[in-house]
């Protein structure tokens, strides 16, 4: 994987860097220079296995162990925390939930296209059910048709506690999904 290869390339000069700067200086590094490369198209490329994703989470991990200055042992949770993110398989679910709210919500940045293709359970059933506002899931028949965007997205938003499911602002939103998924063990 490319990301990979940049990511190893930045270690070096990360952790030059890292005696010379203060901590807020070395935390906007990270987000200009790393995050954004994880975040590109997370919700294509994480949409796989995580055996797929442990190379570029341990770098990631190592990337924010320089950045803090923390030894090894220092537990991941507390690097992710104190740069107020998260590790990579949980981002790839922060964003696919961010993804799901804008279609609950008609979000005018989403193109019509999603919009007009979504298929929710009181479209589906005539009677009236404890999930209608949930999305409708089609069966599929193989791993790479369960492993699809849309099926995730599906998944991970009928899983949501209904509390979370009825916020209507995006950044109130991103927030609490953030606390939530902070915090969740899968």
């Amino acid at each position: 994987m490319i990301y990979v290869i940049v990511f190893e390339n930045l270690l070096g000069f990360f952790y030059k860097i890292s005696f010379f700067l203060p901590s807020n200086i070395l935390k906007m590094l990270y987000f200009s220079m790393v995050y954004p490369k994880i975040l590109y198209a997370i919700e294509i490329y994480a949409n796989t296995y995580q055996i797929f994703l442990h190379d570029l989470m341990i770098l990631n991990n190592r990337v924010l162990r320089i950045l803090q200055k923390s030894n090894r042992l220092t537990h991941t949770q507390e690097l992710y925390y104190s740069f107020n993110t998260l590790p990579i398989d949980k981002l790839h679910k922060l964003r696919l939930l961010q993804h799901a709210h804008a279609l609950i919500n008609n979000s005018p940045q989403l193109p019509s296209l999603f919009l007009n293709n979504t298929i929710f359970n009181n479209e589906v059933h005539d009677h009236n059910i404890r999930s209608k506002a949930d999305f409708h899931r089609a069966g599929y028949h193989t791993s790479i048709g369960s492993k699809s965007t849309t099926n995730s997205c599906s998944i991970l938003w009928n899983s949501l506690p209904k509390h979370l499911k009825n916020i209507p602002s995006e950044f109130i939103f991103k927030k609490e999904i953030m606390k939530f998924l902070r915090h969740d063990s899968s």
